[in-house]
Order: structure tokens, then sequence, then C-alpha cells
């Protein structure tokens, strides 16, 4: 999710902020399923030491989705980057926004979504994927914002900047994260859509 970032920073920052627990994800789990279609039978939450930069990640099949958090401590020194906005509470917006990104993940996994999807996103943004790791990246910044403005409304608006800042900065060293063509308002609002539960009133945002 954030490898880009670690390359000619993550030397600059010592390890500050703590990754949250299993527990926290679990909540943000329950609370994601609340708004968006997705088989929690299939998801499993550990706290792992993995070499990669990444706070976290998932590892994905038909079968089960884990939900890796990393705590390694080049993991935690991005972690510790991403949280430095001078912004009052963004630690737990960051982790509803990762969250909702992983999850996005899982969704992907499951069977006959990955190439529907792909296909409805690309149409959406007029682009072809440069493959399926650029279209995943891509969709799950998406309902991740969209999942982040659901639960914490406020908080939404100091990750969406942050968010397109390092995704803008790091989009040459990390392309196939580099989702920056995507981030806007209707686009986040669009790809909800594509998984909202039946019933819910849909996201209305306006440009910050």
């Amino acid at each position: 999710m954030w490898q880009g970032l670690f390359f000619g920073l993550a030397s600059l920052f010592t390890p500050q902020a703590n990754l949250p627990n299993a527990n926290l994800l679990h909540n943000e789990i329950h609370q994601f399923a609340q708004h968006f279609d997705i088989n929690t039978d299939r998801i499993e939450v550990r706290e792992s030491t993995m070499n990669n930069p990444s706070p976290f990640l998932t590892n994905s099949s038909v079968k089960r989705c884990v939900l890796h958090i990393n705590q390694h401590s080049d993991a935690r020194r991005v972690w510790s980057h991403l949280l430095n906005t001078g912004e009052a509470g963004i630690e737990q917006a960051f982790v509803s926004f990762s969250s909702g990104h992983e999850l996005t993940h899982c969704l992907m996994s499951e069977p006959g979504k990955r190439a529907a999807t792909r296909k409805a996103l690309e149409t959406r943004l007029g682009i072809t994927f440069r493959n399926n790791t650029h279209f995943e990246e891509t969709l799950a910044d998406l309902v991740g914002l969209a999942y982040l403005a659901r639960i914490d409304p406020r908080g939404f608006e100091p990750v969406f900047k942050r968010l397109r800042t390092i995704r803008t900065d790091f989009s040459g060293r990390d392309p196939e994260h580099d989702s920056t063509h995507a981030l806007q308002m209707a686009h986040i609002e669009y790809a909800e859509s594509l998984f909202i539960k039946p019933g819910l009133v849909e996201l209305a945002l306006t440009e910050p």
C-alpha cells in the first residue's frame, strides 16, 4: 500500500506512532460490513513482522483474506510519516481509511468480483489500468476514502489531502500505487456505489 513512500524517506524518521492492535481492526471490519457487501467470515487479522515498508498488507484467496498489521520497524517509520500532518486526531482516521483500503482487496478476491469491477472502473475513469495491481490499489484508495467519509466525515478531508499529496509525490517511484487520476469526489462516490448495501443513502461529497 505504501511501498513507494519508504524510499528516500524512511531513514529520516524514527518510529513514533504505534500501529493499531488486532482488536481495533476487527471493529473496523464489522463497521465496514455495515455499509458494504463483504463476507466477513473469510477475513482474519494478524499482527505480523514482515520485511515490507507497508504498515498494512493483505493476502487474499477465494477461501480467505488475511489482513496483516505489520510491526516491522520500516513499516512503523512509514506509519509515523503518514500521521505527521499537524492535524489533531488524524491517527484514527488513517486507521479507518487503511482498513477500508485493505478490505477492498478482500472484496476483490471474492468470486466474480475483480473482472467486472475492473471493467466498470476503467469505463468510469476512461483509462486502461497497467495491471490488476494498479486497478486494485486505485479502487482500494477510492473505497477506503468512501468508508472513511461514512464513519468519520471530519477525518475525511485531512486524509484525502494527505493521500493525494503522497500519491502525487511518489507516482514516479511507485506507479502501480498511483491513484492520483482517480482521486476525485465523483469517483469516490462511484466506487462506493459498486459495493454499498441496498437501502443506504449514497454519499454526496464536495471538493475540500
